[in-house]
């Protein structure tokens, strides 16, 4: 579920910020939505040793095709 935030900017960081999307042609909503992205990729970093990260893989299905018809062999032909 989606949250609302609101913040309050000074009048200059205001400004500065407009300008900065009007050259992005990024709205106040979509340049406030990619600095909180960034921000958290560059403070949140993956655990390498995280087991979901550092298994290798471990199965083989023998199909040349596997990536490309991989619902067709979940699913059934009318999934493909």
């Amino acid at each position: 579920m989606a949250k609302v935030v609101q913040t309050t900017l000074e009048e200059e960081e205001y400004k500065t910020l407009r300008e900065v999307l009007k050259r992005k042609r990024l709205s106040l909503k979509e340049g406030l939505h990619l600095a909180v992205t960034k921000l958290l990729q560059e403070e949140v970093k993956l655990d390498p040793s995280d087991a979901f990260l550092s298994r290798k893989p471990v199965g083989r299905s023998g199909r040349k095709d596997l990536s490309r018809a991989h619902d067709k062999y979940l699913y059934g032909k009318g999934r493909a």
